[in-house]
């Protein structure tokens, strides 16, 4: 297993091996995204996001954190999904956390309210994507609306 990432801070990180890649999904966890978000990719070799330095990866996971509120949010992506394509983490409880989580720093986009999650919840469902590949089923998801 090889994650590819696209840290909030600017820096590209690759790790290779479960206990690697877990302990870059704690790392993430950690950093109060202000300003931009973390993309991660996994597959068996490293991604490229340049032109020309393929290959491109089917599926991401797009996640945001502010530790200071204890809120994460995530989007996963994946062309394979039949049931949602597209689609943002989702917090089921009212009130709604008061919290602003970058979706997309370039566009200067924030996630909708509904997506923030406790960060101890986000942990389990990036670990159990590192060990399926797949959209985690331990958080509820909302199709992702574009806003």
């Amino acid at each position: 297993m090889i994650v590819t990432a696209s840290l909030s801070t600017g820096i590209a990180r690759t790790t290779r091996g479960l206990q690697e890649s877990i302990d870059l999904m704690d790392h993430i966890l950690a950093i109060e995204h202000k300003n931009w978000e973390t993309i991660l990719c996994i597959g068996d070799v490293e991604f490229r996001t340049s032109k020309g330095g393929g290959p491109y990866p089917n599926h991401q996971v797009r996640v945001s954190v502010k530790p200071s509120s204890g809120y994460a949010a995530i989007n996963y992506m994946d062309h394979d999904d039949a049931e949602m394509v597209v689609a943002n983490s989702y917090n089921p409880d009212r009130p709604l956390p008061d919290v602003s989580l970058v979706f997309n720093g370039e566009s200067g986009t924030v996630f909708p309210r509904t997506a923030a999650i406790l960060i101890g919840d986000a942990r389990k469902a990036l670990i159990e994507w590192l060990n399926t590949r797949r959209r985690p089923a331990s958080i509820a998801w909302r199709p992702f609306d574009i806003y």
